[in-house]
């Protein structure tokens, strides 16, 4: 795992029977809102569910299986399949290129907004992203 400071989040157990996965509305209005519009308050002081759930990761910094627990929700028999949740800051590259590890993190498809409502209101906007690993092979 990598070892960057990422204590923004305190891991917690969910108990049986019960998984995180919000949808990308809930993700938007109750996460990602509050956390633009807090300000200077710390992490802690902007969840009103008494829960810092979500945390700040460097996404770009990690390969896929180096992500570490704190961004991981387990669903499933013994949580198994997994979601991954963070905040990241967003960085501007070349091509939507971010190089980490072996590899880099590239945008894949196009940007799509989230809406709701029978107006089709749009509350922000879905980015997806695949890992693309480098393999250089030398044979003589």
């Amino acid at each position: 795992m990598g070892d960057q400071n990422n204590s923004q989040t305190t891991p917690f157990q969910l108990p049986p029977g019960c998984r995180f996965h919000p949808s990308e509305e809930q993700l938007i209005r109750y996460y990602l809102t509050g956390k633009n519009t807090t300000g200077a308050l710390s992490s802690s002081d902007h969840n009103v569910f008494g829960f810092n759930a979500i945390g700040e990761l460097d996404l770009y910094g990690y390969e896929p299986f180096n992500l570490p627990d704190t961004a991981c929700f387990g669903f499933g028999h013994g949580g198994r399949r997994r979601h991954w949740y963070c905040y990241t800051a967003r960085v501007l590259k070349e091509k939507g290129r971010r190089k980490a590890g072996g590899g880099f993190w590239k945008r894949t498809g196009r940007v799509r907004d989230v809406v709701v409502g029978k107006d089709k209101v749009t509350l922000g906007r879905r980015t997806t992203f695949a890992f693309i690993w480098a393999i250089h092979r030398k044979a003589r």
